[in-house]
């Protein structure tokens, strides 16, 4: 949460924070506002890999970043669905990167190791008939239960990280900073993020090097 903070240059906006295991969820984990919900099967009845380990850590840190990507700033039609599960993605493992220090209830070597690994679940979809843009036209709610998957979440991550490594942290940051103040507690768009990325992005520091 202290690296959310200071990189989305903004505090958490709820009362609380809880997390709860529900015995047979349906999803994997939910960001309800304040109190995010969880699979029980994330409580281990084993000792388990560091890989295992290392998935609970980034579903916890996808789920908390998106008290600013999805609750704070909503997505304002499913087209834009990305904006909000392509940015978790892609920020929980960045995140996780970044306090690997920190962290002395686990030891990993990267991050962004496994992030690297999870992009065979967009390559995979891409590859399939069902296979549709990172952000597309979503007709109904219906239509919307189709894209959650690795294009959404894993290709669009990666378009997300490249983002970042084109613009460098630190405008990253800033654009981001002013994003989440202008739109809390609204809806924005694919061109409102954009609009905050060009306006932070410095031709002059762009390199491929």
């Amino acid at each position: 949460m202290k690296f959310f903070e200071a990189f989305f240059g903004y505090k958490y906006a709820f009362n609380k924070y809880d997390q709860i295991f529900a015995h047979e969820y349906k999803w994997g984990a939910m960001e309800n506002a304040g109190i995010v919900t969880f699979n029980d099967l994330y409580i281990f009845k084993e000792k388990v890999s560091t890989e295992r380990m290392l998935g609970l850590a980034n579903t916890i840190s996808h789920e908390l970043a998106h008290h600013w990507f999805g609750n704070l700033v909503t997505m304002k039609w499913w087209d834009d669905l990305w904006l909000n599960e392509s940015f978790a993605d892609f920020i929980s493992h960045f995140c996780l990167e970044k306090i690997k220090h920190n962290v002395t209830t686990l030891h990993y070597e990267s991050s962004m190791a496994s992030f690297l690994q999870r992009k065979g679940w967009g390559y995979h979809e891409d590859q399939m008939i069902t296979t549709h843009p990172i952000r597309g036209p979503v007709p109904n709610t219906s239509a919307a239960e189709s894209i959650f998957d690795g294009i959404t979440y894993s290709k669009g991550a990666a378009t997300m990280k490249q983002l970042l490594f084109l613009m460098k942290e630190e405008n990253f940051s800033k654009a981001l900073e002013e994003y989440f103040h202008h739109y809390e507690w609204n809806n924005a768009t694919i061109e409102d993020f954009l609009a905050y990325m060009q306006k932070h992005f410095n031709i002059n520091e762009f390199s491929l090097v």
